[in-house]
């Protein structure tokens, strides 16, 4: 059974972004230099905050509360764009 509910416009948010990456045990400088990578990573959800230090998305949001958020640098940021629903 369908429920009748109200539509929402819904904004949504989509990080393009590069994670830093940890290594572990011994490796020579070139081989450091040709396999140790930036991971690009995408984040989507719901715009909570955005100051000129980070920006803050949230997985899941009510109506005045969020959910599974990630505080993501603006230093590690490649690309936002936002999006209605």
């Amino acid at each position: 059974m369908m429920m009748n509910r109200k539509k929402h416009k819904t904004k949504i948010t989509l990080v393009v972004w590069y994670d830093a990456v940890a290594e572990n045990g011994w490796i020579t400088k070139e081989d450091a230099k040709a396999n140790c990578k930036l991971d690009k990573c995408v984040s989507i959800g719901h715009l909570v905050d955005q100051n000129e230090e980070r920006i803050l998305i949230a997985c899941t949001k009510s109506d005045n509360e969020y959910n599974a958020m990630i505080n993501i640098p603006n230093a590690w940021i490649d690309t936002i764009k936002e999006y209605n629903l």
